[in-house]
């Protein structure tokens, strides 16, 4: 399941992944920081507490702590902004952020709609490259963020974020997120990273669930399109999964094979568990070739999706054009060239040939110039 915690630990040099959860210390000021940490779970479940360390206070200059409206959904959630209104309604969301630093800071705070990456994981503080056209509203458009903002030495402000619900009712929930990270001078940065090559930032992630009402959304997966492709510059067979309803669908389970059209060998397979995906969201399902090159052709994708009882199946044809498996290949890091047989053929008959020429010439003007001899 996808939790969302309220620090998001991540280097300059990989953006994506889990949140990096780490120990809690004792004194009292990480116990006000520990009121701060955000933990966005699916809908079903509570959040978990997340720690901190002291190799955290170090590096963390500020901390953000939410302040509940009115609105918050009594009984439901407590550690992120869980919301229901009616269509049209305004809400206003509230942070507490409080520079701990003894120096000026700037911090830029935003809002983003939550989406699933290729690893069946939600993404809640960045926007998906490409929204899903099912999703009725984004959370990214609904709140008004303000940017980035200044805290002077150990300043404390309250700042409200005004949050507008869809003018039309909608079933189930949008879920996103309000991200606080803080805006560092570019210099001084690569001075701080001189030497090491590897710089932590930090972001608080807190999450936000608006819906018109709670009742029961059945979740519903469709197979949209199968397509050649690549992972970090490594060739995969992608398996684009959309999730069309309003709700979270957990604890997801996939099994797919790869046969080529009118064979029973299976030539690629991979499963995969313990996979979320957000309401109104879809993912590009990687089905590797550990290191085989593409082979254009006809295919076939047999694949299997399950979900707390739900099950779906599919079996999708599809086409390797020649053009797409040539440039994939070239492009995988892991693949050596390809050996060029009909140009190492073709250059060595060409050289054959010219040898033959020259012996010919050479055997003509040998007994050209015997027979002026005679």
């Amino acid at each position: 399941m996808k939790q969302l915690a309220g620090v998001d630990r991540y280097s300059c040099l990989f953006l994506e992944g889990e949140p990096t959860v780490i120990e809690q210390p004792t004194n009292q000021r990480w116990l006000r920081l520990l009121t701060a940490m955000i933990m966005l779970c699916s809908l079903i479940t509570l959040p978990t507490p997340v720690r901190a360390n002291d190799d955290l206070e170090s590096e963390l200059n500020f901390f953000v702590t939410p302040i509940f409206p009115d609105s918050q959904i009594e009984g439901g959630a407590s550690g992120y902004f869980d919301l229901n209104l009616g269509a049209g309604e305004q809400e206003e969301l509230q942070l507490r952020i409080q520079n701990t630093s003894e120096e000026t800071i700037d911090v830029e705070v935003s809002a983003h709609t939550a989406f699933t990456n290729v690893n069946g994981v939600v993404e809640y503080g960045r926007d998906a490259e490409y929204p899903d056209p099912t999703l009725p509203a984004s959370i990214a458009e609904l709140i008004e963020a303000p940017g980035v903002i200044t805290l002077e030495a150990q300043e404390e402000q309250i700042l409200t974020l005004p949050l507008t619900m869809p003018e039309e009712e909608f079933e189930g929930v949008l879920a996103g997120s309000i991200r606080v990270e803080e805006v560092r001078d570019a210099a001084a940065a690569e001075a701080e990273t001189e030497g090491i090559g590897i710089r932590n930032e930090f972001a608080f992630i807190l999450g936000v669930v608006v819906s018109n009402n709670r009742s029961s959304t059945d979740p519903g997966l469709e197979l949209l399109e199968v397509f050649a492709s690549q992972v970090n510059y490594r060739n995969v067979i992608s398996a684009k999964i959309q999730n069309y309803t309003p709700t979270f669908v957990n604890h997801i389970e996939i099994d797919a094979e790869v046969r080529a059209s009118g064979s029973d060998t299976v030539l690629y397979e991979t499963q995969r568990t313990s996979m979320q995906m957000a309401p109104n969201s879809h993912m590009d399902f990687p089905i590797p070739l550990n290191g085989e090159r593409f082979r254009p052709g006809d295919y076939v994708l047999t694949m299997t999706a399950r979900s707390q009882g739900e099950e779906w199946h599919w079996e999708e044809p599809f086409t390797i054009a020649a053009a797409d498996a040539r440039r994939l290949n070239e492009e995988d890091v892991t693949l050596e060239p390809e050996t060029n047989w009909w140009l190492i053929g073709g250059i060595a008959a060409l050289v054959l040939l010219l040898i033959i020429v020259v012996v010919l010439i050479i055997n003509k003007k040998k007994k050209a110039k015997e027979n002026s001899e005679q």
